[in-house]
């Protein structure tokens, strides 16, 4: 028999949520901006169900295990001091873990990086009716949340139902969510972005920060505030900006509609070696003003993202001639190559540069100092006063897109790419920015400061002001 819980919902928990505090489709997604209280809200959704729900078990996933804790395991916590039924629950830390003392009903906590695996999750009582993925854009690899799919199946008592509720913060666009969740229409699927403007608990001050946000950094509150796809501050390129209002006007975006290259513009050919990780192949264009065009590429990636097509070098090499042969923008051109220095190791064989050459395809060592090179990529990226940036990308080069927003820093060399990313395109791109280096943008000088002869601020006043102070 289920049990009944007298809960005033909307004083509880605020508006912005009803559909889906009630929904019992297969897959809830949410996906909410900072400060958007979607996991108090699904913490206090989740155990108030348990409740409810007596035969029910639950499973909480994150990507980290170490990260539940502080996460998950508390709000859950916390919602059932909420809802006045703590004293019915007991949480242990170790193992990570709760359990009613009544009903025997369990939350199991599983990390995706450790043995356990969620195939293997069984429950001594009842059900494993629902998962809680939070921070699920951490989960970059769609069949591990496949086995938690299946996981969670088999049959139910009549009024029960399986669901898995993912929550997270915004993220790239080119994530598998929104492919599998948000771009489709199906009954199974509510799938909802929230942002902090129906959250009524957030303080004077954290509203201020918001709208100040809106002003200062309309990118950044784009995804920060209002939930909209993109990465929020942990983006190392966060001067990206792929506007299709503005492809072909070139203003503000840096992806463009493609166009016929001009026979006298020279052109380069970036290369970043992968077997087991993919390679990257990116031709790129150079007009007479400096300003570097990516036209084309060629990625050794298949369908799983980060996962190499294994190809061998010959392969590849032979490839890049057949494109360079075949293509009207590359035929009878002088390629430049620039390509990563390891192509020169010969110490286990023949390198992978010789190959290359066998094939007719040539290359000068990159510029391999890292930090200089992501430097370059920034100065590119800079728009000007005008809306014009030194480096485009056209619309075709769909991996260079969705790549590139996604990287993130080291969490140990703060001013470097976190490698364990898929930063092979961003890599190729870096060589070619490093062949041609532009010098980093003026900075916009100060101006002076008119007098005001009722201010205290003693700082930085025009060449004369200080005849009319005196």
């Amino acid at each position: 028999m289920m049990s009944q819980i007298k809960v005033d919902i909307p004083a509880l928990v605020g508006g912005g949520y009803g559909k889906f505090w009630k929904f019992k489709g297969r897959y809830r997604v949410c996906k909410g901006s900072r400060a958007s209280k979607k996991s108090k809200t699904t913490a206090l959704n989740l155990m108030m169900r348990l409740e409810q729900y007596p035969e029910a078990n639950l499973a909480v996933f994150r990507k980290v295990y170490d990260t539940l804790r502080d996460s998950c395991w508390a709000d859950l916590k916390w919602a059932a001091e909420r809802l006045k039924i703590g004293d019915r629950w007991d949480f242990t830390v170790s193992p990570l873990a709760a359990t009613n003392k009544y009903t025997g009903q369990k939350i199991l906590f599983r990390g995706l990086d450790k043995a356990e695996k969620a195939a293997s999750m069984t429950v001594a009582k009842g059900y494993l009716c629902w998962a809680w993925l939070e921070e699920a854009y951490e989960i970059d690899d769609e069949e591990e949340f496949d086995k938690i799919d299946d996981a969670i199946r088999g049959e139910l008592p009549d009024g029960y139902f399986h669901q898995l509720t993912l929550t997270f913060n915004p993220w790239s666009e080119s994530t598998w969510l929104k492919r599998k969740f948000f771009d489709i229409q199906d009954d199974e699927i509510l799938a909802m972005t929230t942002n902090y403007m129906c959250n009524e608990w957030l303080a004077e001050g954290d509203l201020l920060r918001f709208e100040k946000m809106k002003i200062t950094n309309p990118a950044r509150y784009r995804v920060a505030g209002l939930g909209e796809w993109g990465i929020d501050g942990e983006a190392v390129f966060e001067e990206w900006v792929n506007d299709e209002a503005n492809y072909i006007t070139r203003v503000n975006t840096h992806v463009i509609e493609p166009f016929e290259i001009p026979k006298d513009w020279r052109i380069y050919r970036g290369f970043d070696f992968g077997y087991a990780k993919p390679f990257s192949v990116g031709w790129y264009a150079v007009d007479h003003d400096g300003v570097l065009y990516r036209i084309l590429e060629l990625y050794g990636c298949t369908e799983k993202p980060n996962t190499g097509v294994k190809w061998s070098p010959d392969q590849i090499f032979q490839k890049i001639h057949e494109v360079e042969q075949d293509h009207r923008w590359l035929k009878g051109k002088q390629i430049f190559g620039i390509a990563d220095p390891s192509i020169w190791d010969a110490s286990r064989g023949t390198a992978i540069v010789e190959m290359a050459a066998r094939e007719k395809v040539f290359f000068e060592k990159g510029d391999n100092h890292r930090i200089s090179g992501w430097m370059q990529c920034h100065y590119r990226l800079r728009f000007d006063e005008n809306g014009i940036p030194m480096f485009y990308c056209f619309k075709t080069c769909k991996e260079f897109i969705r790549t590139i927003p996604q990287l993130k820093y080291d969490e140990h060399k703060v001013e470097d790419i976190d490698t364990d990313l898929e930063d092979h395109i961003a890599d190729e791109w870096r060589y070619v920015c490093m062949a041609r280096p532009i010098a980093p943008p003026e900075p916009e000088a100060e101006k002076p400061k008119p007098y005001d002869p009722l201010s205290d601020d003693d700082t930085k006043y025009g060449e004369y002001d200080w005849y009319r102070r005196f």
